[in-house]
């Protein structure tokens, strides 16, 4: 959530509080036409209508639909990494928290799928700013990823690359469940990934 910024800037909390929750509908407005349409076919007229904004205070604020997707993205994007990270905390065990970090996902995809596919799937057709978000979120992933290879049970022979082949399989996954119209059935797969995810990181046996 944006910092309420200075004080001179706004009349009192309540209109502080109601710019807050402004620019959350904009976002959510970005995020939701981008998902349903598509980054390649959504167009600016859309954009401005589900935002509200009209055209030229879109035009005026965004200069495209490229930089209005990225503004959303990197506030959505940051949001779920924070549920993932909220979800694992307190587990008793590393494989514990990474299913429930995992599950919190499946979670996210099925109540949110338009949301979903636009975090996911259209960040690759919009590149840009919302790509390299991505990116890094991903590479910060990867990392917390690795931290299984410090773990009772971790096979010897996992390396980093085997926790970015553990994440891009459950993102591809994700993807496809969404380009097909399956995002809120997605549940169904949380035993089928962390299986993957173990069988990659621990071995056979698990």
């Amino acid at each position: 959530m944006e910092a309420l910024g200075p004080l001179r800037e706004v009349r009192s909390w309540d209109q502080a509080v109601r710019r807050q929750d402004t620019e959350a509908a904009l976002r959510a407005a970005i995020m939701a036409t981008i998902g349903e349409r598509g980054f390649a076919k959504a167009t600016v007229k859309e954009l401005a209508e589900r935002t509200g904004l009209g055209g030229d205070r879109f035009h005026r604020r965004f200069h495209g639909k490229q930089a209005a997707f990225a503004w959303a993205y990197e506030e959505g994007a940051e949001r779920l990494y924070g549920d993932l990270l909220d979800a694992c905390q307190g587990a008793a065990t590393w494989r514990a928290g990474f299913e429930a970090a995992v599950a919190s996902l499946l979670g996210f995809v099925a109540a949110e799928p338009a949301v979903a596919k636009a975090l996911l799937v259209e960040v690759r057709a919009a590149r840009g700013d919302a790509w390299e978000k991505h990116q890094e979120l991903t590479e910060r992933l990867i990392d917390i990823l690795d931290s299984a290879r410090h773990e009772p049970g971790a096979r010897p022979s996992a390396t980093v690359t085997t926790s970015g082949f553990v994440l891009g399989a459950i993102e591809e996954t994700l993807c496809i469940e969404l380009a097909a119209g399956r995002g809120a059935d997605v549940e169904r797969l949380l035993p089928d990934l962390t299986h993957l995810a173990f069988l990659q990181l621990f071995g056979e046996g698990d």
